[in-house]
């Protein structure tokens, strides 16, 4: 007896299915007992195409710029006579001028950042170190006169420390000589191996720079190519789409990290400002932190605040307390004039959730979660709520949200309705529910 056709494919189907499943059954069983290795396995990938993973970063951070100086400053003010050799160019060619053109003066833009920045700043901070370094031992005798006057003023708390220190000296001493005298061979075995890394990040950012060189100048025909694989492997309405949520989340990560340099920069500059004002030792050293950390929605002032105020409270408690004074209200112009003017609604997302998405992504991923988690969070919500709204309207029920507070049951001709409390007495189920409330309702009516 022959099977058709349609009955092979279905044979095929559940054989097919029936090895993908064992398959992955034995992938999870392998990745399960040698997860170890695995996750070993996926730094070490990872860490392999870092220089790649760089590239990407910067010509994504850098293509808004690219894009800018072509199209706002070149073309707009310029046009193309500045880049014809001839007027037979093809206009190709031409294009091309133009692009390098733009990616150099990205590149010089953006290195002089980099190294103005540096300039400025590793000097201070150099300068800073080597003065802390000088002062420490004045600030510890600056420790241990005030130390000294507390114990004197409270004798009963002078005899228990003295107590203390002659009950456990020889562990303290013990604990020295094993956790701190003993890890000078590991520290300095930590120090060599941050200076290798630091060499190796170094090499890797230049490389990262020359494949963003190559990215940016073809970076229409990289996207082209993505689009039209996209179109390839998936429904036409479901590339659409896909390509329409991708533009949305580009547009979401620049309005925030745009926003968020420019508001960081000015905080930094503020507080700068006032420290020098109020004179706070080390003033644009702490500044440069604070504007770093401000990066960090809502808790990023804080972050940077605590370092800060703990170096300035090894020179003049007096100041550390002008200081964070000064951050607390620094703080609050932020978030209710300065922030809201620059970024306005760019995430959508209500304070609890921000709060959530840095919480979140913090455990997760750390300082560098912290900073991307506020966008990714605010696509994810977006992208929820759009499912969540296709659902609701496929059943022909109201998307507005206030009309969902106060309901209790919705009738069959979706109408929302709030039940008295003392109806709400016991659990019951769907089938229970139709006829005990929804015909009582219709009575009701009636």
């Amino acid at each position: 007896m022959k099977m058709d056709k349609d009955e092979k494919r279905r044979y095929v189907h559940i054989g097919l299915t029936i090895f993908l499943t064992a398959a992955a059954i034995i992938i999870f069983y392998v990745l399960l007992m040698h997860f170890g290795t695995f996750l070993e396995g996926v730094r070490g990938f990872f860490a392999m195409i870092s220089p790649i993973m760089n590239g990407l970063l910067m010509a994504y951070l850098l293509a808004p710029i690219v894009n800018w100086i072509e199209e706002k400053l070149i073309y707009k003010h310029f046009g193309e006579r500045l880049f014809r050799n001839k007027e037979g160019d093809a206009k190709g060619k031409v294009k091309k001028r133009v692009r390098y053109f733009s990616i150099f003066l990205t590149y010089l833009f953006f290195i002089s950042i980099i190294v103005g920045l540096f300039s400025m700043v590793i000097p201070e901070i150099a300068s800073n170190i080597q003065s802390i370094v000088k002062q420490f031992p004045e600030y510890r005798e600056n420790f241990e006169k005030w130390a000294t006057s507390i114990l004197e003023k409270y004798p009963n708390l002078e005899q228990g420390y003295y107590d203390f220190m002659a009950d456990n000296s020889d562990t303290i001493n013990e604990w020295i000589n094993t956790n701190v005298l003993g890890k000078a061979n590991d520290l300095v075995l930590a120090l060599l191996s941050g200076g290798v890394s630091f060499v190796k990040s170094t090499f890797n950012f230049i490389l990262g720079m020359v494949i963003a060189l190559y990215i940016l100048n073809s970076k229409e025909l990289f996207i082209g190519q993505l689009k039209k694989v996209f179109y390839a492997l998936l429904k036409k309405d479901t590339a659409n789409a896909f390509i329409h949520n991708i533009r949305f989340t580009n547009k979401t990560f620049l309005d925030f990290f745009g926003g968020k340099v420019v508001d960081s920069v000015i905080i930094g500059f503020l507080c700068f400002i006032l420290t020098t004002i109020i004179g706070t030792p080390y003033a644009l050293l702490v500044s440069v932190i604070v504007g770093i950390t401000n990066i960090i929605p809502f808790f990023g002032p804080f972050i940077g605040a605590i370092p800060s105020a703990i170096l300035v409270l090894m020179v003049d408690p007096k100041q550390c307390l002008y200081f964070i004074i000064m951050i607390l209200i620094l703080q609050q112009v932020d978030g209710n004039i300065i922030g809201p003017m620059i970024l306005g609604s760019k995430t959508g997302l209500s304070s609890f959730w921000v709060i959530f998405a840095i919480t979140l992504f913090g455990g997760l991923f750390g300082f560098p979660g912290m900073i991307i988690g506020v966008p990714v969070f605010a696509v994810l919500y977006t992208g929820f709520g759009s499912f969540v709204g296709g659902r609701l309207a496929k059943k022909n029920i109201p998307l507005d949200t206030k009309r969902y507070v106060h309901v209790d049951y919705i009738d069959e001709d979706n109408e929302f309705v709030r039940l008295p409390k003392e109806e709400v007495k016991n659990v019951v189920s769907n089938k229970g529910f139709r006829k005990r409330f929804m015909s009582k309702h219709k009575k009701d009516e009636k």
